[in-house]
């Protein structure tokens, strides 16, 4: 379940949900990584200038309840032992599940200088006519959008120095797990960030 970050400027992506998993899952999942002192199972993958990794929470013994916690990040992992328990596999394990799961999800981008872009609002700001404010210039915003009373995501826009947007989203996706689900997460965090950032 490889995604490719860097081609789309984003830097890191996360997202995580809470499932049931059966008996029979648990001891497979386990069976393919050993659960840590915590009763974690780790799960990773390594390619070019990308590493991921994937935790599966220690169930909970009465509910069998866990979370299921995804992190994609543009940087180099390097070569990993064949021994090491893949993230492929437990989305294998995982596609059984066949059922419409709630993700929690965070993407980042960094828009350089030589990408010429513009946040929809002007940054950084400046206030010239108020005399004796805390502060001298607007950096970045935190912008809501709301489907009725619920939050539907939260962009955080900001301009660390002149030609340089960061973009940070908060949002939430709907999806069954398959192999897929990494590249269709990062594709609605795009759908978004378009709506943010204006390329001159």
């Amino acid at each position: 379940m490889q995604v490719n970050l860097k081609a789309h400027n984003s830097i890191g992506l996360e997202f995580s949900t809470k499932v049931t998993l059966s008996d029979t899952l648990i001891a497979e999942i386990q069976k393919i990584s050993a659960p840590d002192s915590d009763g974690d199972s780790p799960f990773l993958e390594s390619y070019p200038n990308h590493r991921a990794l994937v935790w599966v929470i220690k169930p909970d013994k009465q509910t069998h309840e866990s979370n299921i916690e995804f992190t994609y990040e543009a940087k180099k992992g390097g070569r990993l032992s064949k021994k090491l328990p893949r993230i492929s596999q437990l989305i294998d394990l995982l596609s059984s599940l066949n059922q419409q799961l709630t993700f929690d999800c965070a993407a980042s981008f960094v828009f350089g200088k030589r990408l010429h872009v513009k946040s929809i609002i002007h940054l950084p700001q400046k206030y010239f006519d108020l005399p004796d404010m805390p502060f001298d210039r607007i950096q970045g915003m935190h912008l809501v959008k709301l489907d009725g009373s619920e939050k539907k995501y939260d962009v955080f826009l900001e301009v660390p120095t002149q030609g340089v947007v960061t973009e940070n989203i908060l949002y939430r996706y709907s999806s069954k797990i398959d192999g897929n689900l990494a590249q269709n997460v990062l594709s609605e965090a795009l759908k978004i960030s378009d709506n943010f950032i204006v390329k001159e």
